[in-house]
């Protein structure tokens, strides 16, 4: 929904309640962009040393950086040939995959601690 409403307000409303829906969006997406906090918490419980967390985050943020110049790149050429309405259903496409894909990881069974 919020790459949609990115994509389409424009065409959805008027431009002056356009404006005001993509920056309740914006802050809607930001509020949205804080499951990475979730994805600590969940890469610390699945650790099983304070060197294999931190490896592993080290990794997560280094690939996380380099797919974003990727898709940034990527996307700007998309903005430029197809438009932005076609980049941000692309982005929804990704986003509805990305959830589907979430929903399939199983919840780590509970460590006692000694």
């Amino acid at each position: 929904v919020v790459c949609v409403l990115y994509g389409y307000a424009h065409r959805l409303f008027p431009m002056h309640i356009a404006f005001i829906v993509v920056c309740i969006n914006f802050v809607l997406d930001s509020i949205i962009s804080l499951a990475s906090m979730a994805t600590n918490v969940y890469v610390r419980d699945l650790s099983s040393s304070r060197e294999e967390l931190t490896a592993t985050l080290t990794t997560g943020i280094s690939v996380n950086h380099l797919i974003s110049v990727m898709i940034a790149l990527l996307g700007g050429y998309i903005w430029k040939t197809l438009g932005i309405e076609v980049l941000f259903t692309l982005s929804a496409v990704l986003g509805v995959i990305n959830s589907i894909f979430a929903a399939t990881i199983k919840k780590p069974l509970q460590r006692i601690l000694y």
